[in-house]
């Protein structure tokens, strides 16, 4: 267990593979005050906002999308499902 009683992953709720598996549990392991939650939350606003700087299209479909979110819209949202992951 990680200090404070607090568990620590071993990224298989993520179904992360090596060596990102292990490595993310090393460092929830290495960051006492890092919660799993927190570490993915903050990685993926980084990665959208990363994708958003150099790709005006983008950020402007993910605004619209929001905005009809927000509106409670959604018959305009096309869902896509994730590519199933080979084996």
């Amino acid at each position: 267990m990680a200090k404070g009683g607090r568990r620590s992953t071993s990224g298989l709720r993520l179904n992360l593979d090596e060596p990102l598996k292990s490595e993310f549990a090393d460092y929830l392991s290495a960051k006492d005050d890092a919660s799993q939650k927190t570490v993915v939350e903050r990685a993926i606003h980084a990665y959208m906002q990363a994708d958003f700087d150099v790709n005006q299209g983008i950020k402007a479909r993910y605004d619209e999308l929001r905005q009809l979110r927000r509106e409670g819209s959604t018959a305009n949202i096309r869902m896509i499902k994730a590519p199933e992951k080979a084996c």
